[in-house]
């Protein structure tokens, strides 16, 4: 009674001083957020001059960054590689505060614990307590020694300088990412338990068993007493809670007690569809000693099942994302649940169920929210580059001996990775990852993520592997498990931009090569041009100079007023692209899933804008959440066929296969649809009789339809439901007469070549349609490019360069009017999409900056936001007294081509009309200019 009321009087003074962040059962804390003396030591003379033993003249609010309390150094670079810092500060920098000790803390073990900071030192009085070089989990020091009853000065010396992380540009500290921040961020405290006390509590779920093995690590044990272990375990499902039977036993005291908990009828399964969840106390006594310590965990099994990964003993597929840290107003992760919560159900809402946190492990409350959310997570020790040094492996280790110890008891925490992209040194990255293994076996292991850009096989240590491509002595499609690469990695980007479109596309051959899961790496990185109305948005320690220096290029264009179209155009592109990605990774029998990069904008290296999402996860509005989850959900309906452009000889057939990697069994319907562009069912049928079972890609028929009846060049869309659920899924399908050389009225000239016989013609009125070949204005423009350029343009452009391999033409797509009466006879959408492949590749875009500002092309092709040309695919003037239209793409040579024909054969309809009015005129020395000079 006298301990309780002492405690109640101490909990009352520490809450009237602002003291008390937290209190556990038998342990007392003091809160030290608040205000703190601080100095920043950029000449790092702090050591050497005892600042230790002086009061700061600054002062700072911690939680929190330098960059977040306007300390450092007023960034005047506009570099357009990253979002920019409003305050840069790198070094060592101090923080300082008086803290009063109460007598309760007197006879106990006293810890510092300082949740998420950089490489740091800790003096109480002047003598150095500890120091820590932890990135990725709480730092703790044992500060007994130190603190009796009365007044104490802490100070801490922080120093975020880069010598002191020899990981790579990792997105722990990245300004390409969360920024190189200083400071102390989540929860700071001293922390006093008895002597003997809980270290640390690990929760081992066994659900064939249905038990628990519970560690619990005790510090400064009773040797060779006894000790009464007490084990309380709360049920908690959709927020109720409801107590289990406890577990009292009386054990030999030692560092680690091992108990087994019986979970028999109780035994509730998480995994992304459901979110029980479980919390545990364990308790040790002695006497008058006494502590307890409280972790949630929850009960699952996420393991191999063949190639493929299974939860609870069903396979699943991994929808993954790429996270990197991007938070713009803070340049930090958050440190509370619900600032977590709020991402993972934007994630999830878009079909996500998996999140990799590249080359970095998100903090305590990530794991939380994810664990509330359904999420399975693979963190990473903060590696990127060549693992060369023995010293730094073995830091690495100790990271990833701190992660485990932190993190591993959450249910979300599924996966381990080594790192990003090691290219050397893999045999150092082995040997953690082995005896990583061996500490924990709780989570699967790889190497790394795309080890060697995925050339490097998995060695036998890696449970899965992640990668771009599998190994190979050298560079084909053969291997690929994403259909996009940079032009440096792969020739010509890959699949996307150089196989024939289809849905017929999947990884069964890399898959046959690895006998385990395979995950594709970073998957898309389709580039999406701004909105800049963005930047408003920008409001917290990181501006968007960055696109303001793009934002003044484009203006310089005279095309500042193109920037939402071109957003619009090229994100309705890309997400096309992500949707074929997305599916070929589903349609791949045996596949363990994709990892995105990324649903959201990735505002650093070069800027890179691959989002459907911005930097915010608000909605770019380039693609609705209803059309993404067709192709991104635990079911996906999926049509596969040869081709998308048909002949109207032809009969269109397609197989229907459902990917289901849901919880039941599929006994629905599925019905199909083929529509004109009208509306009007054309030809529909049904499937009945089917059972499909969760458990991956399966073939349920055939549809087909003779496509006779339709007459005129045509849009199809064939679509693909189950019926009575919100699964389904659309293609389109484009239809095309046989084709055949135009018709053209005797004052139409078709020509090649700008000549003089050209310039007579069009002095004299004549109607010119002018096809100008490849080489002969290659100069004066850009190959042809399908998909959207890869990453960013300025980034990959310097890396092709330096390995003299050849620079990606870095466009972003079409942008055009349907409506324009050129394209009468030839259905497009205001963007690119699959029929126009052919004329792309073989088009050599103009570059057209020495027009007038107000000139538009009638097909535009939208240029990367680093170069900002004006590129034209079909365009027009008045040149003299006559009219000229060039398209940039030889259609005259390319008949064969059922979607080319139509396009030449619609060009020339529109020619042949009184809608061919060039409203832009210039002289045929301008044009002369433009193409050859």
């Amino acid at each position: 009674m006298k301990r309780l009321i002492t405690l109640l009087i101490f909990l009352i003074n520490a809450v009237a001083f602002g003291q008390q962040e937290d209190t556990d059962l038998y342990r007392i804390r003091i809160g030290l957020s608040g205000g703190w003396q601080f100095a920043a030591d950029p000449a790092d003379s702090g050591i050497k001059e005892k600042w230790f033993l002086k009061d700061l003249p600054d002062r700072i609010t911690l939680p929190g960054t330098t960059d977040l309390n306007q300390k450092g150094t007023f960034n005047k670079d506009t570099s357009t590689m990253h979002l920019n810092r409003v305050y840069i500060y790198e070094g060592a920098a101090w923080y300082r505060k008086k803290v009063t000790v109460p007598r309760e803390f007197k006879n106990k073990h006293i810890e510092l614990y300082l949740e998420r900071t950089k490489s740091s030192t800790v003096w109480i009085d002047g003598k150095i307590a500890g120091g820590s070089a932890l990135l990725q989990s709480p730092q703790q020091f044992d500060v007994t020694p130190y603190l009796s009853p009365g007044e104490h000065y802490l100070t801490i010396r922080v120093d975020n300088g880069l010598k002191l992380t020899p990981y790579g540009n990792v997105h722990i500290y990245s300004d390409d990412t969360q920024t190189n921040w200083n400071g102390i961020i989540g929860k700071i405290f001293l922390e006093a338990s008895d002597k003997t006390y809980i270290s640390d509590l690990q929760v081992y779920p066994d659900i064939d068993k249905q038990k628990i093995e519970v560690r619990i690590h005790i510090g400064n044990y009773l040797k060779g007493r006894k000790v009464a272990a007490e084990l309380n375990v709360k049920s908690i499902t959709a927020g109720a809670g409801k107590n289990l039977p406890p577990l009292r036993l009386n054990v030999l005291a030692d560092s680690v007690i091992v108990l087994n908990y019986n979970m028999e009828g109780n035994c509730n399964l998480w995994d992304e569809h459901r979110q029980p969840l479980y919390e545990l106390t364990a308790a040790i006594s002695h006497g008058e000693s006494r502590d307890a310590k409280k972790v949630n965990f929850g009960m699952r099994k996420f393991s191999r099942k063949g190639t493929q990964f299974s939860i609870n003993g069903r396979v699943t597929f991994l929808r993954g994302k790429h996270d990197a840290c991007v938070f713009p107003l803070t340049g930090h992760p958050p440190m509370d649940t619900e600032g977590w919560i709020k991402v993972f159900r934007i994630a999830k809402s878009y079909g996500i169920n998996h999140y990799r946190f590249h080359s970095y492990c998100p903090p305590e409350a990530a794991f939380t929210a994810a664990d509330q959310a359904g999420i399975y997570i693979q963190a990473e020790l903060p590696f990127w580059g060549g693992l060369n040094d023995d010293t730094v492996a073995a830091k690495l280790k100790q990271e990833g001996i701190a992660m485990l110890k932190n993190y591993a008891n959450h249910p979300s925490f599924v996966m381990f990775s080594h790192g990003n992209e090691i290219w050397s040194g893999q045999d150092k990255a082995e040997k953690n990852i082995r005896e990583l293994k061996q500490y924990d076996s709780r989570p699967l292991y790889t190497l790394a993520s795309n080890v060697n850009i995925g050339y490097y096989p998995p060695p036998a240590s890696s449970d899965f592997f992640v990668g771009a491509r599998t190994s190979s002595n050298g560079d084909t499609v053969l291997t690929h498990v994403r259909l996009t690469h940079a032009f440096s990695d792969s020739r010509q980007g890959g699949l996307l931009n150089t196989a024939t479109p289809s849905t017929e596309l999947r990884f069964s051959y890399p898959v046959s090569q690895l006998k385990i899961p395979v995950v594709s790496h970073e998957i898309g990185q389709y580039q999406i041009y701004p909105d800049y109305e963005e930047i408003k948005k920008y409001t917290g320690v990181l501006k968007a100079w960055n696109l303001e220096v793009f934002r003044e290029r484009l203006k310089k264009r005279g095309m500042l007023d193109q920037d939402k179209a071109f957003q619009k155009a090229s994100g309705a592109w890309a997400a096309i692209c992500y949707k074929a990605e997305m599916e070929a990774a589903l349609r791949t029998k045996g596949f363990g899933g994709f990892q995105l990069l990324d649903l959201q904008d990735f505002p650093g290296q070069g800027t890179a804008l691959v989002g459907i999402l911005d930097a915010f996860m608000d909605s770019k509005n380039v693609v609705t959440r209803e059309e993404w989850i067709k192709s991104c959900s635990d079911v996906v309906v999926l049509a596969e066929f040869s081709k998308y452009c048909w002949i109207n000889t032809e009969t269109f057939r397609a197989k229907i296969e459902v990917a289901n990697y849901s919880d039941r069994t599929i006994k629905e319907d599925v019905r199909w649809e083929i529509r004109n562009s009208a509306g009007l069912i054309l030809k529909e049928g049904l499937f009945t009789g089917l059972n499909m079972e969760n458990e991956g890609v399966k073939a349920i028929g055939e549809l087909s339809y003779g496509l006779g009846e339709v007459r005129k060049a045509e849009k199809l869309t064939v679509t693909i439901l189950i019926k009575g659920t919100p699964y389904q899924n659309s293609y389109p399908v484009w239809v095309y007469p046989q084709p055949k050389e135009p018709t053209r009225k005797k004052d139409i000239y078709i020509t090649n070549k700008y000549d003089k016989n050209v310039r007579t013609r069009l002095e004299k009125g004549a109607k010119v349609i002018l096809f100008p070949s490849g080489e002969g204005v290659k100069a004066h423009s850009v190959p042809g490019l399908f998909p959207p350029e890869f990453w960013n343009w300025e980034m990959f452009k310097n890396i092709s360069e330096s390995l003299k391999k050849p620079v990606s033409p870095g466009t972003l797509g079409l942008l055009t009017n349907p409506q324009h009466p050129l394209f009468k006879s030839f259905p497009t959408d205001i963007h690119t999409n699959w029929q126009w492949f052919s004329i792309i590749k073989a088009a050599n875009p103009l570059i057209l900056d020495s027009t007038p500002a107000s000139f538009r092309p009638i097909v535009q092709v939208i240029d990367n936001l680093q170069r900002n040309h004006k590129l034209g695919l079909i365009f027009e003037f008045k040149v003299g007294k006559g009219k000229l239209l060039v398209c940039m793409s030889p259609l005259n040579k390319m008949l064969e081509k059922p979607e080319a024909a139509q396009l030449y054969k619609s060009i020339t309809d529109y020619i042949n009309t009184e809608d061919f009015n060039p409203d832009c005129e210039i002289s045929s020395e301008e044009i002369e200019n433009m193409l050859y000079l």
